[in-house]
């Protein structure tokens, strides 16, 4: 069975992938929590012009799990599918438009696919439960250090 999958949209200006983020990215390889299923790198230039290209430092992913999928589903499905009653899915999140029409001219983008294994347990019970989800997001930082929540707070 496979858990809750997520695509991640990073954008960027730069030429090149941030170095960290690149890190990062490939610290995702040896989570138990998660599981990186593909990613999927396009620029578009100037002169609007969209090409994919591998990433420097993030080695052994080509895109190919996340081009079929936009491929044989159509990018608006693929980014922005739900069900009425949020069947089939753990968290139901925000629907991300569309990276080869909204990129803007002279930046970057990197889509990950990643799977959430540690949801798998959670998803299993809300499907025999009946249960559903209603909505899902993201806080950000500044809003939980406004409600009062430091980083000292999450430190293991």
């Amino acid at each position: 069975m496979i858990g809750a999958v997520q695509i991640l949209a990073i954008g960027y200006r730069q030429d090149d992938l941030p170095q960290e983020i690149g890190q990062q990215i490939n610290l995702l390889r040896s989570s138990d929590a998660v599981r990186l299923l593909d990613v999927y790198a396009i620029s578009r230039a100037r002169d609007r012009t969209i090409t994919e290209h591998a990433i420097d430092g993030v080695s052994d992913w080509d895109g190919e799990l996340i081009r079929r999928m936009l491929r044989t589903a159509g990018a608006s499905r693929v980014l922005n599918s739900y069900t009425t009653d949020s069947s089939g899915f753990l968290v139901q999140g925000t629907p991300i438009p569309d990276p080869k029409v909204s990129l803007p001219p002279g930046s970057n983008l990197v889509l990950l696919l990643i799977e959430h294994l540690w949801a798998l347990p959670l998803e299993d019970a809300m499907r025999h439960g009946s249960a559903y989800p209603l909505a899902g997001g993201w806080a950000g930082r500044e809003v939980l250090e406004d409600a009062g929540l430091t980083m000292k707070d999450t430190a293991r």
